[in-house]
């Protein structure tokens, strides 16, 4: 008879293996926990005192009859249901004699999850494996003595003088001490890094090891877990479940963190007075190496690390993850249907309060965790492998976990669909789906910079020395009014020069008569003064353009504040602009992501960042299809408090660190005489936020792929 198919009552209880031994597990809040060690496959398992009690009388009978037997003998209520869940404990961990039902298939059936096809074999073992190197347990006990003046108070207080004596001389030099890990950015430094992280995790590993020995607790194995084909060792410190006292416990959990503050004390100790030197820089990389594992990764309560033992130990709370696990499980059915179902264990509320809060912790934590494991595994191997590895990793520790609790909400979808509390949540959901796949973006919104249609920057027209500056920023000027009044004795010596030189000519042309060899060059000499004279022309109208003129009517804008007489110019430097009194174009950058969402004649309206101006509406005029380059509006980028990232490159042109297209749209109306920053409202093809999300994803596999 199954479990499945007969009910309590009818249930004949299986005969207990005889092997088993019954210990008393650690001590418990309120009452006393007891172990079944499975000496077979060294496997412990806890269970309550009730349970203790039950187990002790046990006996190959039906359901109904040990219940009676069991409430006479303890002499406290037992009901039949009590029994048949510990009668299903026992025969799903296999501590009974014979199969269910006498059967041995069902041991096979029982079994047959447990056995993956063998591609789930392979990313098992791809994902964590292990691999035991030593028996150690003879050697730790025959070397404990040596080790153990070390868990002395005197020990301890000589470690802690040394560290605080270190900490306060690093603090002193702390310049220096981050400027070795500069020294140390090397294949040499890599390989002294490396090194130097197997000492310290090998140590760590012995600090568990020899702790356990010294409490009693025999290790069998230590050897080397590959996850996700990252080495890194282990200790089996399985017997440490019969320890009752949760402080030895404490301690074997800590013992690894200590051995490494311990390493890190004495090297930070030794880095303060080492000359600098191999032994200094040796120092160095132990301090921090050991600082940066103790206190960053081993002390992490979110992975299965030394943080998390201490934790659950703590907390009294053996598997801890799996329980918390469950506990957030129910809590989030509850909260999204209201099932109002009995918790998977009959807990405090502020301790399942405080087990759902770590699940909730935990499962952000390592969703970003594997995220990047698997970004990582990604770029570790050729693309084909490592989209393969990325989707492995993503599916196994991200999505499946997903899958398997949407599976256990089907099975309950009868008591699911039956609450009220699930009527909100479906409105709730459907909400969502809409906003995320109905395309209610019709607008694209980027940072826009408002200027005149007619405009004019001032520049000197050579390399010139000022006179006079009659430009003043901010001030309104006419047509033809002189702005700047400048010099080039250069230009005015070759202007003098050829003056001579036209006068020379002259001369000899007048002398023409008493001179033969003049006469028979009269065609030549003509030609001479023609062309010194339109020299003289040209050289002219360039000392007129050192008299800088304003070009059109408007106000002047962005005026060198630094320029003043005597102070000499280059003609590739702005001196200021000269704006019309009309501002009515609008220039912005829009992503490649929205560039095809953008036509021209789409409407537009302009917000001005200053509040006390109105917005103004207009109609997009040019989309330029093509990428920029650089950056002609440098209010817009981001090292001038711009939106568009961007970088100032060794040509000194600020460009884009992403591709941005340049739209210009044309504004109603009439406005300052200014450039205005503002967001810019463009009406765009609508899409939804999901197929912005698939078109970006495409747009990186396809990519990679081409990559």
């Amino acid at each position: 008879m199954s479990l499945t198919t007969q009910g309590p009552a009818q249930l004949r209880l299986p005969e207990l293996r005889q092997e088993l031994r019954l210990l008393l597990g650690p001590e418990g809040e309120s009452q006393s926990t007891w172990l079944i060690y499975d000496p077979v496959r060294h496997r412990y398992f806890q269970v309550s005192h009730g349970a203790f009690e039950l187990l002790r009388l046990w006996h190959s009978e039906p359901v109904d009859r040990f219940a009676e037997r069991a409430a006479a003998t303890l002499e406290r209520p037992v009901s039949s249901g009590e029994v048949a869940e510990i009668a299903k404990f026992v025969i799903a961990n296999n501590l009974a004699l014979e199969p269910p039902r006498g059967d041995p298939r069902a041991y096979a059936a029982q079994a047959a999850p447990a056995h993956r096809s063998v591609l789930l074999r392979v990313i098992h073992s791809y994902l964590f494996f292990r691999i035991p190197l030593v028996r150690p347990a003879r050697f730790l006990e025959a070397t404990l003595p040596i080790i153990e003046p070390l868990y002395s108070r005197v020990a301890l207080s000589i470690l802690a003088l040394l560290t605080t004596i270190g900490l306060y001389f690093v603090s002193r030099q702390w310049d220096v001490f981050v400027s070795t890990f500069l020294d140390l950015l090397s294949i040499e430094g890599a390989l002294l890094y490396g090194a130097s992280l197997i000492v310290v995790k090998a140590l760590h590993e012995l600090g568990h090891a020899y702790t356990a020995t010294r409490a009693g607790v025999r290790v069998n194995t230590m050897g080397i877990a590959f996850m996700v084909m990252v080495p890194i060792f282990y200790t089996d410190v399985t017997d440490a479940w019969r320890l009752r006292s949760r402080g030895e416990k404490l301690a074997i959990d800590a013992a690894g963190i200590g051995v490494e503050l311990a390493i890190a004390g004495i090297a930070t100790f030794l880095w303060a007075f080492l000359p600098d030197g191999p032994m200094r820089s040796l120092a160095f990389v132990l301090a921090t190496t050991s600082w940066i594992m103790s206190l960053a990764v081993n002390l992490n309560p979110f992975m299965r690390f030394d943080g998390y033992y201490l934790l659950a130990d703590a907390w009294r709370m053996p598997n801890l993850q799996s329980r918390s696990n469950d506990m957030a499980c129910w809590w989030l059915r509850e909260v999204l249907f209201g099932l109002h179902a009995a918790p998977p264990e009959l807990l405090p509320i502020r301790t399942r309060r405080m087990l759902v809060v770590y699940a909730l912790c935990t499962w952000i934590y390592r969703f970003f965790v594997f995220l990047g494991i698997a970004l990582l595994v990604y770029h570790m191997f050729f693309k084909a492998l490592g989209i393969v590895l990325f989707a492995i990793e993503v599916l196994w520790f991200i999505l499946l976990p997903i899958l398997r609790e949407m599976r256990e909400w089907w099975k309950m979808r009868i008591m699911i669909l039956g609450t009220r509390r699930t009527l909100f949540t479906g409105a709730l959901l459907i909400t969502i789906l809409a906003v995320t796949f109905v395309p209610w973006r019709s607008t694209a919104v980027i940072q826009g910079v408002a200027v005149s249609d007619h405009q004019s920057r001032i520049y000197a027209p050579r390399p010139s020395r000022i006179i006079r500056v009659a430009l003043v920023d901010g001030a309104e000027v006419r047509t033809g009014a002189p702005l700047l009044v400048l010099t080039a004795p250069d230009l005015e010596y070759e202007v003098i020069r050829t003056k001579h030189q036209i006068e020379f000519m002259r001369r000899r042309l007048e002398r023409i008569a008493g001179d033969e060899g003049d006469r028979s060059n009269r065609l030549v000499l003509e030609a001479e003064l023609a062309r010194h004279q339109s020299t003289l022309l040209g050289l002219e109208t360039e000392l007129q353009r050192l008299v800088v003129k304003a070009p059109i009517d408007g106000i002047a804008r962005d005026v060198d504040r630094d320029l003043q007489a005597g102070e000499w110019i280059d003609e590739t430097v702005p001196i200021g602009r000269i704006v019309a009194t009309r501002a009515d174009e609008v220039y912005g950058y829009v992503s490649g992501d929205d560039v095809w969402r953008l036509a021209p004649g789409a409407s537009a309206k302009f917000v001005p960042e200053d509040p006390l101006m109105a917005a103004r509406k207009g109609h997009v005029i040019e989309v330029v299809e093509t990428g920029v380059r650089t950056l002609d509006f440098i209010y817009l980028a981001s090292m001038y408090g711009g939106s568009v990232a961007s970088d100032l490159s060794s040509e000194q042109e600020i460009r884009p660190r992403s591709g941005r297209h340049q739209v210009r749209v044309k504004l109603e109306g009439s406005s300052a005489d200014r450039a205005i920053r503002g967001s810019l409202h463009l009406s765009a093809q609508r899409e939804s936020f999901a197929a912005a999300a698939w078109r970006r994803i495409l747009q990186v596999l396809v990519r990679e792929s081409s990559a």
